[in-house]
């Protein structure tokens, strides 16, 4: 009989759910034809809500909140600290120096308030450009936000959060020309401990919007071609390791 506590799981999650039409059909298609478990949605996006219509023809794949704070315009009417004079989102360290964890913590209900509404089933939130890991004010709003509907987060180090829950492990290093490949995915693959890991990736078809917005373009689909490999199912099987999304880890692990 294998030992719950250290059978291997693997999250495959797809950042950037619903940031264009591309993304959300690049991460549908590698869920229905490849590996990927789990999405995360970028609410505030002008195609986020048809994305999650989309999303409902596939139950099995588990839908979190990619959690923007500095990209486009944001769901609350009154965040000051996270705005420029136009209304769109401040970057860098100016978001940095600006930011309130009161108008933090409110845009990430509304944000979340809003997926619940479009897909109640969510299983956990995350950020977009890792915000939540960066900026201290962001961590601590996500984390009681996420105690208080309790979902897990994703996390870079072995949690010990103990009110939230994590994976063990973040493979966070597939990305970028360099390392979108058939073997560093199967490296990754083969040398998964045991316990429940999550590799980040973000699969997409190309268009227009997605050129418009995103400097990580073309490899988007390079990572799609290789998340759809058949190499790297056999390689899954092989290693008896369980491909699983967020929803209910807290469960199992906790």
């Amino acid at each position: 009989m294998t030992d719950r506590w250290t059978k291997k799981k693997i999250i495959i999650n797809a950042d950037d759910f619903g940031m264009t039409p591309g993304v959300t059909a690049g991460i549908l298609y590698a869920h229905q034809f490849g590996i990927v478990t789990s999405t995360t949605a970028m609410v505030n996006r002008p195609f986020a809500k048809e994305s999650l219509t989309l999303a409902k023809n596939c139950p099995d794949l588990g839908i979190g909140l990619h959690f923007v704070l500095d990209a486009g315009k944001p769901i609350s009417k009154n965040v000051p600290s996270l705005i420029d004079h136009s209304g769109q989102f401040l970057t860098g360290h100016f978001l940095m120096k600006s930011a309130k964890k009161t108008d933090i913590k409110t845009e990430l209900l509304a944000q979340l308030e809003l997926l619940l509404q479009w897909y109640p089933n969510v299983t956990h939130i995350d950020s977009h450009h890792h915000m939540h890991l960066h900026l201290p004010e962001a961590l601590e709003a996500v984390l009681e936000v996420a105690e208080a509907y309790k979902l897990p987060v994703r996390s870079f180090t072995e949690n010990h959060w103990h009110t939230v829950d994590s994976t063990d492990k973040l493979y966070y290093d597939f990305y970028g020309t360099e390392n979108v490949t058939v073997p560093y995915l199967e490296s990754i693959l083969k040398n998964i401990e045991d316990g429940v890991s999550e590799v980040m990736c973000h699969p997409a078809f190309l268009d227009p919007w997605l050129l418009a917005a995103s400097s990580y373009t073309e490899t988007r689909m390079k990572e799609l071609e290789i998340l759809t490999d058949n190499l790297l199912k056999e390689i899954i099987h092989d290693q008896t390791m369980e491909l699983v999304h967020f929803g209910g880890i807290h469960h199992e692990y906790r």
